[in-house]
């Protein structure tokens, strides 16, 4: 694929051809292994090829959409990590802006924390449930939360574009995913200045609102008639048809492989996205139990049945694994102790890379290993707990998951 270097040069402008044209330029930290940050292949990469041959039909001829989906915990909710590379990815040339992906208020949960690329508020008396906590009363989907309202002066308001300097996401289709008490309560959108009426999509799931012009920001309100009437929001997605590369992901605080497990539309909302490459960022949650405790079995076989889900949606798809970082975990009240479980995480996931024929993206690895927390600590990349990347370092890990893919892409290894 080294020939695609060559084009996207031309594209770009560049006269003369540097090595590594395409990558970013990363700042120069000590505790960082930069010379192992590639994508590892255990039983060989036939599923990556199909998806890399994708990416050549979109980078050379301008056909097709690509569609990503990483999953995960907090490390995915916060949302700087998968927004560095999604902004990377479309950067590679001009047009590949395509959709933002799903969106979810966040903040109707406590302890919940909302991307800071986009805006989003939710007004008026809500009920929230996420997949990591009880109570599980409420059904959920691919964003893995679902908020309840029977509140006639509830809505939601977002704008995609909260910074100048990003790509500019835009919508003329909006997807409200979820469900009411009755065919009689319904979202409503109020957007480009007129007050809109879904359709009920008889074939995929949501609400379908069809805008007569592109737009970034829209503001939903609800349709509810009578008392003890009630509708349970579980994603918003903003979509459109323009051809380029989607990054959508879905994260939520202290979730594992089980929470996700438990989302019964999972599948359902898939179908939407049918993703062609999914990155799992799913492990800290799971392996955040004392030594001795962690049953990487068990953990195999959850993982097992949620890459089932996913391969009933998207049979081709590609799949990365990442490992967990190096941390601490909780082990009482304000007590934080180092994790150890981090090489059976590892481990478990070279494992699973060779029975899918799937890719590991070894951040334990290139951090330094057991005991490299405190270094990461040190250069501000890791909070005070020990556990959580800063800004900058989820930023920075995200820009060298987009130098790995783009690695491995153009066959620099």
């Amino acid at each position: 694929m080294k020939y695609v270097v060559l084009f996207l040069c031309l594209l770009c402008g560049t006269v003369s051809v540097p090595a590594q044209p395409l990558l970013r330029v990363l700042p120069d930290y000590e505790c960082v292994h930069y010379d192992r940050n590639r994508l590892h292949f255990p039983a060989g990469k036939e599923k990556m090829s199909l998806f890399y041959a994708r990416l050549d039909s979109l980078l050379l001829f301008g056909k097709g959409n690509i569609n990503i989906l990483h999953i995960g915990g907090s490390h995915i909710q916060a949302d700087f990590l998968p927004h560095a590379i999604r902004t990377d990815l479309v950067s590679l040339q001009p047009g590949l802006v395509a959709e933002r992906g799903i969106i979810f208020p966040h903040n109707v949960a406590p302890h919940m924390n909302t991307s800071r690329n986009y805006t989003i508020r939710c007004s008026g008396e809500w009920t929230a449930n996420r997949n990591s906590r009880k109570p599980w009363d409420l059904r959920m989907g691919l964003a893995g939360m679902a908020a309840m309202t029977s509140d006639t002066a509830a809505e939601v308001r977002f704008c995609l574009n909260k910074l100048a300097d990003t790509p500019q996401w835009r919508f003329d289709r909006l997807r409200v995913l979820g469900y009411a008490s009755s065919d009689s309560v319904m979202p409503i959108l109020l957007a480009v200045g007129d007050t809109l009426l879904p359709e009920l999509d008889t074939v995929q799931p949501g609400y379908v609102f069809r805008l007569p012009e592109m737009t970034d920001s829209a503001c939903i309100r609800f349709r509810i008639p009578a008392d003890g009437q009630w509708f349970t929001l579980t994603g918003i997605l903003p979509e459109n048809d323009l051809q380029g590369i989607n990054y959508f992901s879905v994260g939520v605080n202290g979730a594992a492989v089980p929470a996700w497990l438990r989302c019964v539309d999972f599948e359902r909302d898939l179908r939407l996205v049918k993703p062609q490459l999914v990155v799992f960022g799913i492990g800290i949650n799971d392996a955040a139990v004392p030594y001795g405790d962690f049953n990487p079995e068990k953990f195999k076989q959850n993982y097992r049945l949620l890459i089932e889900r996913i391969r009933r949606v998207s049979p081709d798809c590609a799949l990365i694994f990442t490992t967990n970082n190096d941390s601490y975990r909780s082990a009482g009240r304000r007590t934080m102790v180092p994790n150890r479980n981090g090489e059976l995480v590892q481990r478990a996931f070279y494992e699973l890379a060779e029975e899918y024929q799937a890719a590991v993206w070894d951040l334990f690895d290139f951090m330094g290993g057991y005991g490299s927390v405190e270094k990461w600590e040190m250069y501000d990349l890791i909070q005070r707990d020990r556990l959580h990347f800063t800004q900058k370092g989820y930023e920075l890990i995200g820009h060298m998951f987009y130098n790995a893919l783009i690695s491995d892409y153009l066959g620099y290894y």
